[in-house]
Formats: structure tokens, C-alpha cells, sequence
């Protein structure tokens, strides 16, 4: 079973904000959400997992799409674990009155693996992960895997923004982790600025 990481797809993105703020290529989000799913389902397969690192759609208040938006996990072949990021902090507070175990349940009852509030600490081949949506809560002395900044930036002293506008829609695998974490000495500190 492999592992995945992404953050910041904004599926089902209203008025083509997150297209044409990134300068994502589609013409509508409905293209959007069907490329970024095929391309996923080419990468990962059922009993495969991809930890989507926050932003998974896209929320406003009064959205009353977002059952219908969350819902597309469904479409995804690999179980998703969801570590919360501001958007789904948003449904929670605005949708579920900030009550945990509701919102937690309606999620997996859509399809979701887990859901995760706060942060996760995992290790990948020795290496000591946490993942977090907001690059601002990092941890030290691990890597953190990080979205929220969407193209700002992909390496991080403390890590790396997974977000998909980084790596042309695809997840980013646990051999693209490992290789950017061996690549963390060849860094000149210009990098970071």
C-alpha cells in the first residue's frame, strides 16, 4: 500500500477564485475537480492512502454546495485522510457550530478515512513527518509537510509545501518526499529567502 501527500486542492472552487488567483489551466471548476481526480486515480490506487494536508474544497458562509463538494472524495480510488485546514475549519465552525464529533462523523460518512484536527505526526522510512496545513505551526526537528501558501514557496527550512499547484496536480509520493528530504543538504541558504 503506498502513501500520498497533497494539500490546497479547493475542489469545487466558487467563481473560479482559486483558478484564476493560481492561474490553475481550466476553464471551469468542474474541469478543474475532473482532471486533478483522474490524475489521482493514475497515481493511487484502492487501499493506497493520500493524506490531503488541508483545503480539500473550497468554503464560503452560506455555502450550501459543501455537502455536495466534500462529497467528491467518493470519486477518489485511495482512502483520503484529511488533516484540517482553513477551509474545513470553516464548515466546522459554520456548519457543525464548531462541534467536533458531528462534523468528524458526517465526514466519514462520506468517505473520508480520518479526520484530523490540528496536526499529524507520522514517520516515512526513518524520517520523522508532522503534517499541518498552516506552514506557521511547524514543528522543529522534523519535516513538515505544509500547504496553505499554495505556489509561495516549496521548500521551507522546516519542510516542504505539498500543495498541488506545486507538482502539476499530482500527489506528491513517498519517493518524491524522500528524495526532497535528501536533497535538503545541496539547499544554499538562498533558497529560504
Amino acid at each position: 500500500m503506498a502513501v500520498f501527500f497533497t494539500a490546497d486542492t479547493h475542489f469545487a472552487t466558487f467563481d473560479k477564485g482559486v483558478i484564476a488567483r493560481d492561474y490553475r489551466p481550466f476553464k471551469t471548476p468542474a474541469k478543474m475537480d475532473n482532471a486533478i481526480i483522474k490524475i489521482w486515480n493514475k497515481q493511487a490506487k484502492k487501499g493506497d492512502t493520500i493524506y490531503h494536508i488541508g483545503d480539500f474544497v473550497s468554503y464560503n458562509l452560506n455555502d450550501k454546495e459543501y455537502v455536495k463538494n466534500l462529497s467528491l472524495v467518493k470519486k477518489i480510488k485511495a482512502d483520503v485522510v484529511i488533516i484540517m485546514g482553513n477551509n474545513e475549519d470553516r464548515v466546522l465552525h459554520y456548519e457543525f457550530n464548531d462541534d467536533f464529533e458531528k462534523f468528524e462523523k458526517f465526514m466519514l460518512g462520506l468517505g473520508f478515512k480520518q479526520v484530523i484536527r490540528g496536526g499529524l505526526d507520522m514517520e516515512l522510512d526513518g524520517h520523522k513527518l508532522y503534517l499541518n496545513h498552516f506552514p506557521s505551526k511547524h514543528k522543529d526537528g522534523v519535516i513538515n509537510l505544509f500547504g496553505h501558501i499554495h505556489k509561495s514557496a516549496l521548500v521551507k527550512r522546516y519542510g516542504f509545501n505539498v500543495g498541488i499547484d506545486n507538482h502539476y496536480f499530482k500527489l506528491f509520493s513517498k519517493e518524491d518526499i524522500i528524495d526532497l528530504i535528501g536533497r535538503i543538504p545541496s539547499f544554499d541558504s538562498d533558497v529560504y529567502d
